[in-house]
């Protein structure tokens, strides 16, 4: 055999035992494939863990506090006087008007429905729909200050706790217990309910202000007790004129006025609005009242 022969088939040989002994690699392509992620895969370093199939509550009530940095709203619930800490991110499902939408569409003062259930220590909305289909609005809070020359009127909102400023001109309808005033009768202390028209709110404009209480002013209410504190001297009054329930401060009355009193009697109670409670002058059980009255 010549030397170039030999030398040929000893390279041979060294190629073919090189290409047994090397394992198997994998493509670029293969590995990417290897190592990526399933789409819809639930990763527990990076997404937040997925919402239990636990008991859902539906709630509705007005937003009095919104934080967006924490995530979390405060929800004043129709007909409640206690408010409730609401949760929410982005797993939370947004609807304004039955559209689906974002959370950015949530604001301070809207009416709100939400789907809610505990989320480890929290109450969480997992669903929020926005109502804003509503012509028209309200507020409700005591004056604070009537500037009579430029027409602003600073409330205290009965909700948010909060200054704010609204605006009454010559058209805004003023009344009391049904009677006409004039925008001269709005006086410090006094408590109010403001309506507003169609895009009002936004600028702040007020149709119509009914006043509610002036300092001073004398009232009458009858229904049940529907709670009572006598160590504060206090009770709750659901008046049965205007289905509204009325706190009732009870530290002008002697004692002995309060013998036999407890939740679920029925009274009439004379009480004078001093600027900031509604005090007892007089306080009578039902049957006494109904036996004057014959």
């Amino acid at each position: 055999m010549s030397r170039i022969s030999l030398i040929a088939a000893l390279w041979l040989v060294s190629s073919v035992g090189n290409t047994q002994a090397r394992p198997d690699q994998a493509s670029p392509a293969d590995k990417s494939a290897a190592v990526s992620k399933p789409s819809g895969e639930y990763d527990p370093l990076l997404d937040l863990s997925p919402l239990r199939p636990d008991k859902i509550s539906l709630i509705g009530g007005t937003v009095t506090r919104l934080d967006r940095v924490q995530d979390q709203l405060i929800l004043q619930p129709f007909g409640d006087k206690k408010q409730m800490r609401l949760a929410f991110d982005v797993r939370t499902r947004f609807y304004r008007d039955g559209q689906r939408t974002s959370g950015r569409e949530i604001n301070q003062g809207q009416r709100v429905y939400a789907d809610t259930m505990l989320d480890g220590t929290r109450l969480f909305a997992k669903t929020i729909w926005i109502n804003s289909g509503s012509p028209s609005g309200s507020s409700r809070g005591q004056v604070l200050e009537f500037d009579s020359q430029g027409g602003i009127v600073t409330l205290r909102d009965e909700l948010s706790a909060e200054p704010m400023m609204f605006h009454v001109d010559q058209k805004t309808v003023v009344r009391e217990r049904n009677e006409s005033r004039t925008i001269a009768d709005l006086k410090s202390g006094s408590l109010v309910s403001l309506s507003f028209g169609p895009d009002q709110r936004r600028s702040g404009n007020v149709r119509e202000i009914e006043i509610l209480a002036q300092p001073g002013s004398m009232f009458s209410f009858f229904g049940p007790v529907t709670y009572m504190d006598l160590s504060k001297k206090m009770i709750a009054v659901a008046n049965e004129v205007d289905s509204k329930t009325y706190d009732i401060q009870l530290e002008a009355l002697p004692g002995s006025s309060l013998r036999g009193l407890r939740q679920g009697s029925l009274v009439t109670v004379y009480a004078v609005f001093d600027g900031k409670h509604y005090v007892a002058r007089n306080i009578e059980p039902a049957a006494n009242s109904e036996a004057a009255n014959q």
